[in-house]
């Protein structure tokens, strides 16, 4: 992909989809370390990189992760689950930080063969806390995504690729004013 190809680009943006069934087949220690050094040169705000990434490929770790949230259970199948912590020191531009780098590990998972999906957390129903005794995570420090790595199970049901369901630009886009 180059600047004088940007469709090859666009196109995989619109076909990237979550993934959340996952096959057995492990996931190379290098194309593992591609996507974390993807995601270490995320932007941030500020470039505070508030970010640590814990790699969880133990089963029964991964099982306790994907119990922990309503919205997390198919971590369980994913062979590498990769926890986002965050700072916890600015509560306004970290969550931001946290879709942003997110995003770019699904691209790089996505540009690898790989999928990835995302499994959310919630502090009002104990999957925060959960998820970071399991691992560890000091207190201050805040658990809102997990990220389900993995080459993508062929059985999924789910359309790949571009599919229906979007709105159509002119319901979502004006010129100039809302609804102009």
């Amino acid at each position: 992909m180059t600047a004088s190809d940007p469709t090859a680009f666009t196109s995989q943006l619109r076909n990237l989809r979550q993934t959340r069934r996952f096959s057995d087949r492990a996931v190379p220690d290098d194309v593992l370390n591609e996507l974390l050094e993807v995601a270490r040169w995320s932007g941030s705000s500020k470039n505070t990189q508030p970010w640590h990434f814990i790699v969880v490929t133990n089963s029964e770790l991964r099982k306790q992760i994907a119990e922990a949230g309503p919205f997390a259970g198919f971590l369980e199948s994913a062979p590498v689950v990769i926890v986002l912590v965050m700072a916890g020191s600015n509560p306004r531009s970290e969550p931001y930080d946290e879709g942003r780098v997110s995003e770019r590990l699904m691209l790089a998972a996505d540009a690898h063969g790989l999928g990835a999906g995302t499994g959310w957390f919630a502090p009002d129903d104990g999957g925060e806390r959960r998820v970071k005794e399991l691992l560890g995570v000091p207190d201050g420090m805040v658990i809102r995504s997990a990220l389900g790595v993995g080459y993508p199970d062929a059985t999924d049901p789910r359309p790949r690729g571009v599919s229906g369901g979007r709105k159509p630009l002119s319901e979502i886009v004006s010129r100039e004013r809302y609804g102009g």
